[in-house]
């Protein structure tokens, strides 16, 4: 069964990088595009998606990945008889899957066709990394033995960090975007990206707000504290005040505005140190989630 997720994961990569050239190659060799035209009272209005040659094969590259890897997820679950997030391993392979599922699902709403090659790059390197881990079924440490919660706490990190995930290429598109005027070819516009990362944000911090919570209750049931100093803990918390600086900051039209997507990139910048960096660099109560 783990030579079938294996070539899942390796097929999956094929998809994503194919993706990712398609768009790339689209976003260099495309012609610039007329900024956004304005709304009588002043504001943007929503400017005809680019690239719509190419929407049909981005989201179906993006569509496939997300279906090989949502099987490698439910494989990987049949293999080890619980919530398959126990490892570093495991949880990568749920990331990814997660943040692409999350884009298809915003982009039924939102014409985000151009952030798919960008979504599938992120997606690459978290296969990537997860290929890289050692991939063998363990028991579990004593301190995971809580199914309901195993399922429940950490899932839920892996679907707060996807939205966030989406929200983050959604403020770097925004953040290009406002650099070039608008003019980069297959990405949408500034503000419908401003849009779409808003959006996220205001899904991924109740569901980040909830992983913590639970992650509180589960600390206290394996340690006996509610709050240990743990880095990841610590990293964890410090992800969470900088999502609530940016929906502080949010939608204002002063001097703050430009500031809101950058704390976006902040904030996902934490979640890849809470994610990676605490458990690895770090001795702490999570360090036997580390590869």
């Amino acid at each position: 069964m783990t030579t079938i997720i294996t070539a899942l994961l390796f097929a999956s990569l094929a998809v994503l990088v194919s993706t990712v050239a398609a768009g790339l190659g689209a976003m260099l060799l495309g012609t610039a595009r007329a900024p956004s035209p304005q709304l009588s009272g002043g504001g943007e209005a929503d400017a005809p998606e680019p690239g719509l040659r190419l929407r049909p094969l981005l989201i179906a590259g993006v569509g496939l990945a997300c279906a090989l890897l949502a099987l490698s997820v439910v494989i990987r679950m049949v293999v080890v008889g619980h919530a398959p997030w126990s490892n570093l391993h495991e949880f990568s392979v749920a990331f990814a899957a997660a943040l692409l599922g999350t884009y298809l699902v915003l982009a039924r709403a939102h014409r985000i066709a151009g952030l798919a090659p960008l979504v599938a790059l992120l997606a690459v390197g978290l296969v990537a990394f997860a290929m890289s881990l050692d991939d063998r079924v363990d028991p579990l440490v004593p301190a995971l033995q809580q199914p309901l919660l195993l399922t429940i706490h950490v899932g839920s990190a892996v679907v707060a960090y996807a939205v966030a995930g989406v929200a983050f290429v959604a403020a770097a598109a925004e953040i290009g975007q406002r650099s070039a005027r608008d003019r980069i070819g297959v990405l949408p516009s500034a503000a419908t990206a401003r849009v779409v990362g808003h959006r996220a944000v205001l899904i991924a911090f109740p569901i980040l707000t909830i992983a913590i919570a639970l992650g509180s209750v589960w600390a206290n049931l394996a340690w006996r504290s509610y709050w240990s100093n743990d880095p990841k803990e610590l990293a964890a918390a410090a992800t969470w005040l900088v999502f609530g600086a940016y929906l502080h900051v949010a939608g204002r039209r002063d001097r703050w505005e430009r500031l809101a997507p950058w704390l976006i990139v902040l904030g996902f910048a934490g979640v890849l140190f809470t994610y990676i960096g605490a458990g690895l660099f770090f001795i702490g109560e999570h360090s036997y989630a580390a590869p």
